[in-house]
């Protein structure tokens, strides 16, 4: 297989990503007829040649680690700085903004589930709440989502 260099190509955002390996997983075997052209009309704005570059990179980054020459984290001792069991303060679920001078209220957990979407936890945590743990973020948006119900159900009666 020949080496790919990534810098030669662009980068390719998160949702292009989610989309490739959504469509890995569902096209199939690599060596089936249409593989990569299959997986091309499923990402927007990238070529075949762009996507089989990318799988290529993706299957040398998994042999790599496979292989043992690349490390995985330590994520016992990666995640130690986060304390358990504390509840969420108000700065971590909201903040105020000004705004033609008007103070409101903000939530950093909504902006980041409006951003990011319902079940991207991992983003949530590392760009808007980034004090907790994806799994903290969805703790807590199981709990948003058992009130947000209890409170429209409270509403219709």
């Amino acid at each position: 297989m020949e080496s790919y260099n990534r810098n030669q190509e662009a980068e390719w955002s998160f949702e292009e990503n989610k989309l490739f390996e959504n469509a890995i997983a569902e096209c199939g075997e690599a060596n089936s007829p249409g593989y990569f052209e299959k997986i091309a009309s499923r990402v927007p704005g990238k070529t075949i040649y762009e996507v089989i570059k990318h799988y290529e990179a993706l299957v040398e980054d998994v042999e790599m680690i496979e292989s043992g020459r690349v490390p995985l984290p330590d994520y016992k001792t990666a995640n130690q700085h986060w304390k358990k069991g504390l509840p969420w303060t108000k700065e971590e679920h909201e903040y105020h903004s000004l705004s033609d001078n008007f103070e409101f209220l903000v939530s950093k957990f909504l902006i980041g589930l409006e951003r990011f979407g319902k079940g991207d936890w991992k983003s949530i945590s590392k760009h808007c709440v980034v004090n907790r743990t994806p799994t903290q973020v969805a703790s807590h948006a199981q709990k948003y989502f058992i009130r947000l119900d209890k409170s429209a159900t409270a509403s219709k009666r």
